[in-house]
């Protein structure tokens, strides 16, 4: 390239490098048994996680699961506080009761912002308490760019994390809790006569699909974290910014074909202690790409707009995966009703509520959740 060529593609780079490292979407791609990246783009930029804040707050329920601090069946009550948030919910009446297990299915399949902060509530004892704890976890698993605010994802402008933190995080509940992955792989839920099924597309359209959660509000577009299993192998994909229900699960579908077709990699960077080039800033806000009409009102469910379209390339014809679900209220499973989870039961044992001068410490002011 002559001289006076090299210099203008310097200044062209120069001047639209910043507008394009902006651009969504944001990935990674990671082994999740080897902990390795193998591909990423801006997997450092500040994003709002949605719905995969409920990721969270699974694996802190998972841990006091697996503590014995709480069990399958320990009760877990509607409050008016739980009942208050606004949809993607199961809409239950204050004082209705479930046990975790359940709960745990409809948090996961419906995305229910109700549910979330009902399990919050019985396993913390009260929602700022248990948002102290999924910040005490999201430090510990060196989640170093996040911050919750609340158990559901619904819109907060301090509630904040990034592509490579949701790998942390989905890594950590793919290898600490093997015994509660079958939570991410439930297709569909039925609740009475009514069938709920989930919104992440590629558990029958992904052959080897594991879950794990999706998640959407206007300001993050469409998210989702996915885990595939083939053999023997599991790849891990975060995408963060899609236009639609549809492109997330295109996009995360390509991204596991490109992660299983590296094979065995060595010598990728190690997750734990993986830094992309940092955007600094404030987070990614789709509003401005339009994610979100005139017509459409915030608080909408927080999955809205998946468009029933045909799957392309890299998704596969639909195949059914497994029968829906049953779900129930109440505080067992009726007589008969075989889990879909095949979880542990541990010996209860009441959990004292935390002090409240260090639960206030953790979780920060009172919550309110902006709508």
């Amino acid at each position: 390239m002559r001289p006076s060529l090299r210099v203008l593609a310097i200044l062209i780079v120069a001047i639209a490098g910043p507008a394009l490292a902006a651009d969504p979407p944001a990935h990674i791609v990671i082994d999740a048994d080897a902990g390795t990246v193998l591909e990423h783009r801006q997997a450092d930029r500040l994003w709002y996680p949605a719905s995969l804040t409920k990721l969270m707050t699974a694996y802190v329920t998972f841990k006091e699961l697996k503590a014995g601090n709480i069990e399958p069946t320990s009760r877990v009550t509607m409050t008016k506080n739980a009942v208050s948030e606004p949809p993607s919910k199961m809409g239950f009446k204050t004082g209705t009761v479930l046990n975790v297990d359940n709960a745990l299915k409809m948090m996961i399949v419906k995305s229910a912002n109700d549910i979330a902060v009902a399990v919050a509530e019985a396993v913390g004892g009260s929602e700022p308490a248990f948002v102290g704890m999924m910040n005490r976890e999201a430090r510990r698993l060196g989640m170093t760019s996040t911050r919750f605010k609340n158990p559901n994802g619904l819109p907060d402008g301090g509630q904040v994390t990034t592509a490579r933190d949701m790998a942390v995080l989905a890594r950590a509940v793919w290898v600490d809790f093997p015994e509660y992955r079958e939570y991410f792989r439930i297709s569909a839920i039925k609740h009475g006569k009514h069938v709920i099924r989930s919104y992440n597309t590629l558990l029958e359209h992904y052959h080897g699909t594991n879950g794990m959660k999706t998640g959407f509000i206007c300001a993050s577009g469409f998210n989702m974290i996915a885990s595939a299993t083939r053999h023997g192998r599991t790849v891990i994909v975060v995408v963060l910014g899609e236009r639609s229900s549809r492109d997330r699960a295109e996009k995360a579908a390509e991204l596991l074909n490109k992660g299983f077709r590296r094979g065995f990699v060595n010598g990728g960077p190690e997750l734990a202690s993986f830094e992309a080039a940092r955007v600094t800033g404030e987070p990614m806000n789709m509003r401005e790409f339009g994610i979100c009409g005139k017509r459409r009102a915030v608080g909408e469910s927080d999955e809205a707009g998946a468009d029933g379209r045909a799957p392309r390339s890299a998704l596969e014809p639909r195949f059914v995966l497994m029968k829906p679900v049953p779900v129930y209220t109440g505080r067992a499973d009726p007589p008969g009703a075989a889990p879909a989870a095949k979880v542990p039961l541990p010996r209860l044992r009441p959990r004292p509520l935390p002090a409240g001068t260090s639960a206030a410490l953790e979780a920060g002011e009172p919550l309110r959740l902006v709508r």
